[in-house]
């Protein structure tokens, strides 16, 4: 059966709602947006922001084992002062470049002596490498060690920016 186009369909007839049917649920509104600017809201006490926090011990606890302060005891010797790792180091920058200084006068009294045989890299650096060959052994005592450190600084220098490029610029 082919049906008319002049007729109409039947349409299907929509369900009745029923009275057990739920509502859509209800979407809560957004919360205020608080205000860009404006004054700040009020403190719950005037003065500071907030208290601050307590700190230390609460009086009548004990405090706890291994920090008890020794009482003084003026019979015991003073404490030796010694030198701190930084001053140690900057002494060893001065004595790292006096030790240059009489490394290159060493180093010209070689290429002056050697100017018959002509000069060769080992004839020019000794000097550099006893001064530094020094340092490293000064390293192994603790008491010498910051001075080592700072004449190993300074000899690191005179390589990158002495040396280095002297050697170059002869050609040896």
């Amino acid at each position: 059966m082919v049906p008319d186009p002049e007729e109409p369909t039947p349409e299907e007839p929509e369900p009745e709602a029923s009275a057990e049917s739920t509502p859509p649920p209800a979407v809560p509104p957004p919360p205020p947006v608080p205000p860009v600017y404006g004054p700040p809201p009020p403190l719950e006490k005037p003065g500071w922001a907030a208290q601050p926090p307590d700190y230390g011990e609460t009086p009548g606890t004990p405090p706890p084992p291994g920090l008890v302060p020794k009482p003084y005891d003026p019979s015991a010797p003073p404490q030796s002062a010694g030198l701190s790792t930084g001053a140690g180091i900057g002494i060893g920058v001065g004595i790292g470049c006096g030790a240059h200084v009489v490394a290159i006068v060493l180093m010209l009294a070689t290429l002056f002596t050697m100017s018959a045989t002509g000069p060769n890299v080992l004839g020019l650096v000794w000097p550099f490498v006893v001064v530094a060959l020094a340092a490293i052994a000064m390293l192994f005592f603790p008491k010498t060690r910051g001075v080592a450190i700072g004449m190993l600084i300074v000899a690191a220098a005179a390589w990158i920016v002495v040396l280095g490029p002297c050697i170059g610029m002869m050609g040896v």
